[in-house]
Formats: C-alpha cells, sequence, structure tokens
C-alpha cells in the first residue's frame, strides 16, 4: 500500500476511547474515557472493498491514514479504540493496520456512523 505524502495529512482525527460503566439503573452507561486529536486523511472506499465488507458485516466506508505515533496511534495502542470523528462526522473502526509494516503510518478502516452533535 502506499503511505501518504506530507501534504495529504490534512484533516484533524479526534480519537475517542469509551468504556462501559454501570449506573443506578441496573444498566450500563458509555463514557469516554480518553480523547486525543492528530492529523490525517480520510478517503473513501471503492465500491469493491464496501461490497466485499458488507458481505461479513463489517460494513467498511472510509480509511483513515494516521501517522504512527508511540503509545498513541499504533495498531496495538488502539485495540480498544471505538469511535474517531473529523469535521463534524463519526465513524465507528472496523480494522487497524501498520502500513507495510513499517511503523511509520496507521491505516483504520472504519465505517460511516453520521454527524456529531
Amino acid at each position: 500500500m502506499i503511505e501518504p505524502l506530507s501534504g495529504d495529512m490534512n484533516s484533524r482525527i479526534t480519537f475517542e476511547f469509551r468504556k462501559s460503566v454501570p449506573n443506578t439503573k441496573s444498566g450500563f452507561d458509555e463514557v469516554t474515557t480518553n480523547t486525543f486529536t492528530v492529523w490525517g486523511r480520510i478517503e473513501p472506499v471503492g465500491f469493491q472493498v464496501f461490497w466485499g465488507s458488507a458481505q461479513i458485516e463489517q460494513t467498511v466506508t472510509h480509511r483513515i491514514f494516521v501517522r504512527a505515533i508511540p503509545g498513541k496511534t499504533y495498531p496495538q495502542d488502539l485495540t480498544k479504540l471505538v469511535k474517531v470523528s473529523s469535521e463534524g462526522l463519526k465513524y465507528r473502526v472496523r480494522r487497524v493496520l501498520d502500513i507495510n509494516s513499517a511503523h511509520r503510518f496507521t491505516l483504520l478502516e472504519v465505517q460511516a456512523e453520521g454527524v456529531t452533535l
């Protein structure tokens, strides 16, 4: 896969780590535990990737590229990542990869969920 150039990283990407905590109504609430923002690139996937992912019910609509930062955006650091947002849109993370195993860029395959309020 071709790595993005530095000028391609033109979107602010906010990572949201969430977890479920018990509430007083015998249920659970989703609570954001950590957030941070980095520069990245968002691109829609082609029809073939979209259709192939829809067949296994893990729909992928976009790819997000971010620079790999130790302790923040390495694939192993994003195992508990649930949501990503950028420019008013929210995305659910489906898969996280290290591009070309070079530890330079991290690729997130995500599903668009809609507008953030």
